[in-house]
């Protein structure tokens, strides 16, 4: 299977616990000194007016962090808009897109379904647009994507992956941290520094943080788990819950092309399927239909070929078996939920927007 760079440095750099790894580690460890002389730069320039955060014309809640791929963003970013809709906003989830050809503002969908292709606008956001009842839209330049959302009749977005994106000003920063360290890009996962937690309004901690880090023990501190919660089987473009429990004892193959794959094999192995095979590629990986005569070669007398929600969206166009193809469904559950959105809620209710922008 082809491995990308950008993945041998993920599985072989960052941890560093083979030759090749502490040699190639060695070698990137001066660029990430450049990486980071640049971020600093950058966040000056807006820290003393030199580049400006420009507001939109709706109130903005991020979701981001400070570390690349896998932390849980996408299942907060939906928690949270969903909560919001449950209090009575119309929200909108806006997104950069990543690894989409689409260009300018799209609209992945309005509420009810995906208007176009993971190949136009991404996986996540096409998965986002199978999940949530409201409008799910891409923007490079978040501030035309805004303007798009309000258009719609939204009146909060919440932006996907928007912590480093300083160009839009936001209202609520919410910041995942999942408890994995290392240097800064391409040496290690990190897009920024701790210190960088001062910009942030809340904390959200995944279970593998155990404290909270120095630069940020003055913000509200959330705690958050993700949890399987249901199978999924794309029946004639229909997406259909199956129960978990259809996993047990049940012989699997486990297809994936996500940042952390180990998460997706424990969560399976904890529903007490047997993994017989497993198919792995590096994350947004855009299959072929030669992978899928390899995976449909490899999982002749499995019981089940099991996936990602972000993978299905794009393994669904290939014609698998009738009711062999399944994903897990992670959802986010935050301990004293109610509270972050309740100070979320009060941010937007007096935020200061702007006139609509151009798209």
């Amino acid at each position: 299977m082809k491995v990308t760079l950008a993945e041998r440095v993920r599985r072989g750099v960052w941890p560093r616990n083979t030759l090749s790894g502490r040699l190639g580690y060695a070698a990137l460890r001066p660029l990430s000194g450049l990486f980071g002389v640049g971020v600093s730069l950058r966040n000056l320039g807006y820290e003393v007016g030199v580049l400006r955060s420009r507001r939109a014309a709706v109130p903005i809640v991020s979701v981001g962090n400070l570390a690349v791929g896998g932390t849980g963003k996408t299942p907060l970013t939906l928690w949270l808009g969903r909560a919001l809709l449950a209090r009575g906003r119309r929200v909108a989830i806006l997104s950069r897109g990543y690894g989409g050809e689409a260009r300018g503002v799209t609209v992945v969908s309005r509420g009810d379904g995906p208007l176009v292709t993971p190949a136009a606008v991404g996986d996540e956001p096409v998965m986002l647009g199978r999940n949530f009842p409201g409008p799910v839209l891409t923007a490079a330049r978040r501030l035309a994507g805004a303007a798009a959302a309000a258009a719609l009749g939204c009146d909060v977005v919440v932006l996907d992956d928007g912590f480093q994106h300083r160009a839009i000003a936001r209202d609520y920063d919410i910041v995942l941290l999942d408890g994995n360290g290392g240097p800064l890009l391409p040496a290690g996962p990190w897009r920024e520094r701790l210190p960088a937690l001062q910009r942030a309004s809340a904390l959200v901690l995944a279970e593998s943080v155990a404290s909270v880090p120095p630069a940020g023990a003055d913000k509200p501190v959330y705690r958050m788990r993700l949890q399987p919660t249901t199978l999924v089987e794309s029946v004639g473009g229909q997406w259909c819950e199956r129960p978990l429990a259809e996993l047990a004892g049940k012989h699997v193959v486990a297809v994936c092309g996500i940042a952390r794959p180990e998460r997706f094999y424990e969560n399976l192995r904890q529903w007490e399927a047997v993994i017989a095979e497993v198919f792995e590629y590096s994350d947004h990986h855009r299959y072929s239909h030669a992978d899928w005569q390899r995976i449909a070669r490899g999982s002749r007398g499995a019981d089940l070929v099991v996936t990602t929600e972000k993978d299905l969206v794009k393994l669904d166009a290939f014609p698998f078996a009738t009711g062999n193809l399944v994903a897990l469904r992670i959802e986010a559950e935050v301990e004293r939920g109610d509270e972050l959105i309740d100070a979320v809620m009060e941010v937007i209710r007096s935020a200061p927007v702007s006139e609509p922008v151009s798209q």
